[in-house]
């Protein structure tokens, strides 16, 4: 999530194949983002029930100011997905962050299949736009020109994309008991961190084959805000009589889909959730387009320790939290750089 969302924005959706009517979707909360936004008890204690048991849920950002404006933004970052993943492949190899030795820059399709059962490489391609690059924070890399030209409305997008979770973090820390800000301060957006904005392209799927997305995973870091058109998520049930299977996340016109990542299990000790989830072809008549994601990921400041905080921090019973790595899980409490090194020590070295 980091995979995918199926947020559907109004413009769009009416030139899309519906959604199948006959699947199982997951029955995840809706949010009002005003609401939120306004602090609004009932809310609050919402949001805090939706990531004490998916870890996901829709959040309406049609109703408030600062929700349109990541909405209309989301839009513009569609087409410019398109225009930069149709780049000849040439051209998007030259940022390949294998090459680089960054977490940043261009992933081609095949590249991860670790997570997947089946040992199926994943059809996604994307590139990973760090918020860093974007403020000058840290020295930038280079990106094709498309993305540079594209400078100011990436700014935006990862200002208000970076707010919205604050607020939502915030939101979790009053529900909890806690500080409005133990959450907000591990998370800091002047400060060097693994942020970054995400685009997408996953190509038409053909009935004939069984192709994966993006394989089963958690996401790393605080909360992902995630923007896509199509179906195609789906993440583990917590339904009685169906825990552990997959269940589809229904598009749904003006809703962004939040879910939270590993970072947050590790600051509430397993409290809050990082839900298993995934990318399959988009169903129905919609396998026969390609299939968009726009993608916020915040990740804690490159200093933060990965361990509980507040009054999560039971020292004799933490929590060890996996993540996208199965191996080497200790006891040592790491820094979320070096979290994020072990992320991509696994990420590169998979085979196609």
């Amino acid at each position: 999530m980091a995979t995918e969302t199926t947020t559907v924005t109004t413009k769009l959706y009416g030139s899309l194949p519906p959604f199948p009517d006959d699947l199982i979707h997951a029955p995840i909360a809706e949010i009002s983002s005003k609401r939120l936004l306004e602090k609004d008890p009932e809310t609050t204690a919402a949001v805090l029930q939706a990531c004490q048991t998916y870890g996901f849920f829709y959040l309406d950002v049609t109703d408030s100011d600062q929700g349109r404006n990541l909405l209309e933004e989301a839009d513009q970052l569609y087409d410019l997905s398109k225009e930069t993943l149709a780049l000849p492949f040439e051209e998007k190899d030259k940022y390949d962050f294998r090459k680089t030795k960054s977490f940043f820059g261009y992933k081609p399709a095949g590249t991860v299949k670790t997570t997947d059962k089946a040992q199926r490489p994943d059809s996604t391609e994307f590139f990973n736009i760090g918020k860093d690059c974007l403020f000058d924070v840290a020295p930038s890399r280079t990106y094709p020109e498309i993305i540079q030209n594209s400078k100011p409305l990436l700014q935006k997008f990862c200002k208000g994309a970076h707010e919205m979770a604050m607020d939502i973090l915030r939101t979790l820390a009053r529900a909890s008991g806690e500080d409005e800000e133990i959450f907000v301060s591990r998370n800091l957006f002047h400060e060097s961190s693994g942020d970054h904005i995400r685009l997408t392209l996953k190509p038409p799927s053909e009935a004939s084959k069984s192709d994966i997305g993006l394989a089963s995973h958690t996401d790393f870091g605080s909360v992902t805000i995630l923007f896509n058109w199509l179906g195609g998520l789906q993440i583990e049930s917590r339904t009685p009589g169906r825990i552990g299977e997959w269940e589809y996340v229904k598009p749904v016109p003006g809703r962004a889909i939040i879910n939270l990542g590993d970072a947050m299990v590790h600051f509430s000790n397993g409290t809050m959730k990082s839900a298993k989830h995934r990318v399959v072809p988009s169903p129905g008549a919609q396998a026969g387009m390609e299939r968009v994601s726009v993608v916020y990921f915040v990740r804690p400041t490159h200093h933060s320790l990965m361990k509980p905080v507040g009054k999560f921090d039971t020292a004799d019973n933490r929590v060890k939290v996996g993540g996208k790595f199965s191996d080497g899980i200790d006891d040592k409490v790491y820094t979320a750089r070096e979290w994020l090194e072990k992320r991509y020590v696994q990420l590169a070295s998979s085979k196609d």
